[in-house]
């Protein structure tokens, strides 16, 4: 008879590990590294400008630029337009179709893997088409912004570079991305 109850226990206690080892592979997917592609800026800065006439957009774009400077991972300053590396817009109605059903989009041009111009544009008809709150608006800018920086999308819903993402802010794998893109050489891709 105690043999058995010993038993027992131990089927429970491979079961529960087992179950543990499921958990934890679900969290670890969860927290999926967010991959960088190889280009990058020459340092952990960059300018930008805004350009849109919309006060409602330029405020979003203010606001993710300060959540990412929150980070301290990278610094973005404001330029005029002849000197910026960045341009943050939104779209005309003309290229809120070319854009297809992209809700944001980021263009770039390097030389040598190191970024020289980016562009990156909000559709702000879709925007609103589907329905986006000012916090989803918010994080599809920070989404966008990741993009200016290296970032590429992340399989997890828990990172604000899912290619979906509109629920998400910066999250600490995204700020992870962004230091070890910095700290590896130019060419070099996770």
């Amino acid at each position: 008879m105690t043999k058995n109850w010993y038993r027992g226990i131990f089927t429970a206690v491979i079961a529960v590990g087992l179950l543990l080892t499921q958990v934890g592979n679900i969290v670890a997917l969860a927290t999926t590294a967010t991959p960088f592609g190889p280009e990058r800026f020459a340092s952990d800065h960059a300018t930008y400008v805004i350009n849109t006439k919309s006060a409602y957009y330029r405020r979003i774009w203010e606001g993710a630029i300060a959540a990412w400077n929150k980070t301290g991972a990278f610094h973005f300053k404001q330029s005029s337009a002849a000197h910026a590396q960045i341009q943050l817009s939104t779209a005309s109605q003309s290229q809120s179709v070319s854009m297809g059903q992209d809700v944001g989009l980021t263009d770039f041009w390097s030389r040598n893997d190191y970024l020289k111009s980016v562009k990156s544009t909000l559709n702000g008809q879709l925007l609103q088409e589907y329905g986006y709150s000012r916090s989803d608006d918010l994080h599809v800018a920070e989404h966008e912004l990741g993009h200016t920086m290296g970032l590429g999308h992340n399989p997890s819903r828990k990172s604000v570079m899912y290619y979906r993402n509109r629920d998400e802010g910066i999250q600490k794998v995204d700020i992870q991305a962004v230091k070890l893109r910095y700290k590896l050489p130019a060419g070099e891709a996770s």
